[in-house]
């Protein structure tokens, strides 16, 4: 008569507490880990909207995605310049939602403007922004 194998006899001991130990491992060392908060930068585009001629009519400085239509580009600027009749700049801190149209529009990669670097170091952060309001009296 054949006896049928044991659970110990097959080694499915040491495989299972080998397991258990590796799972326990795995889950303890996750808690030795400190997480750090990582702040994105977004990317930062330069549109140019031109005529048929090829002379600059504006050009705005996006931040974030942007995204083509039927006939142009939705984007958030956070400045502006007009060329015709004069230059002109504009600049919105908080950004600006902008559909841009024109015959030729050229969009390039570029860096965060200097003034709004400088506006970010002197903003301070959301939990500092002075003394807790009170309301009732």
């Amino acid at each position: 008569m054949v006896e049928a194998a044991s659970w110990d006899d097959c080694g499915m001991k040491w495989m299972a507490s080998f397991s258990l130990a590796a799972v326990a491992v795995g889950f303890l060392g996750g808690c030795a880990v400190q997480q750090r908060e990582v702040l994105c930068e977004l990317p930062y585009w330069q549109v140019v909207s031109t005529d048929v001629e090829g002379c600059w009519i504006s050009e705005y400085i996006a931040e974030g995605e942007i995204t083509p239509t039927c006939n142009g580009y939705c984007f958030r600027a956070v400045q502006r310049r007009t060329f015709q009749p004069l230059t002109l700049t504009y600049k919105y801190p908080l950004g600006r939602f902008v559909k841009a149209q024109a015959p030729n529009i050229i969009i390039t990669p570029t860096r965060k403007p200097y003034w709004l670097k400088v506006m970010d170091l002197y903003t301070p952060p959301p939990n500092q922004c002075g003394p807790p309001r009170r309301f009732g009296k």
